[in-house]
């Protein structure tokens, strides 16, 4: 039998292993003409909870076959807040966090934000976000989906995730980053850095990654790594 980590894997939330399971069109699209499966061969449906159930592919179904319990999520539930980044480097932090683990992210702008996101493009840059996430997940034999939220500032950020510790730059920083028990926030700002007013808001809650300063698109990965990984 094929290794479940070897199997071709695809997310469909709240899919129930005790009938034929309805495959997501572009799913199917990805199956069958980039992955080049036929009808028969064995697939991994991951329903977001945890579980993954083998299946067998039948166009545009899947037919269970049996539910494995892989234990492949981290034990941390880490949430990295996000100040938006230009360009596409939003895309590889999510991308490369979904991939070492991260729960959930939280996006916002910042003082020295450049971008700005009206409503239609808040909803278009989601739903590419969301794809990529999901993309990542299954490439990285993930079973549970992150989730993705906006924020309106810093303020608001700290306000609601009182616990969270902020990546800073401010020189003579003594405390470095580790974990502070099974759920964690890191919030990472924007490129340029915080603005005067933010680190005060930040206040005690800097910690620092060590001498050196990261682009903004591998901060948050790094630190996803040093908090996810197995040491």
């Amino acid at each position: 039998m094929i290794p479940a980590r070897a199997l071709p894997r695809v997310f469909v939330p709240e899919a129930e292993p005790d009938g034929p399971i309805e495959l997501p069109k572009e799913e199917v699209d990805k199956l069958r003409k980039v992955l080049r499966l036929s009808p028969g061969a064995q697939i991994a449906v991951l329903p977001n909870d945890g579980t993954l159930v083998r299946c067998e592919f039948r166009n545009h179904e899947a037919l269970p076959l049996e539910v494995v319990h892989p234990n492949t999520e981290p034990s941390l539930q880490l949430t990295v807040a996000q100040a938006l980044p230009k360009g596409d480097k939003l895309d590889e932090i999510v991308r490369a966090c979904t991939e070492l683990g991260v729960a959930r992210f939280v996006f916002f702008p910042s003082e020295r934000t450049v971008v700005r996101w009206d409503e239609k493009k808040t909803l278009d840059r989601l739903h590419r976000l969301q794809t990529i996430a999901r993309e990542a997940a299954e490439v990285s034999f993930r079973t549970k989906l992150p989730v993705l939220e906006l924020a309106k500032d810093l303020a608001d950020v700290l306000k609601s995730l009182p616990n969270a510790v902020v990546l800073s730059e401010v020189e003579g920083l003594g405390a470095t980053l580790k974990p502070t028990g099974p759920e964690m926030t890191i919030v990472t700002g924007p490129e340029g850095g915080w603005s005067r007013r933010e680190l005060d808001l930040i206040g005690t809650r800097g910690v620092t990654l060590g001498p050196r300063v990261l682009r903004v698109d591998h901060a948050a990965p790094a630190a996803a790594a040093i908090l996810l990984l197995p040491h």
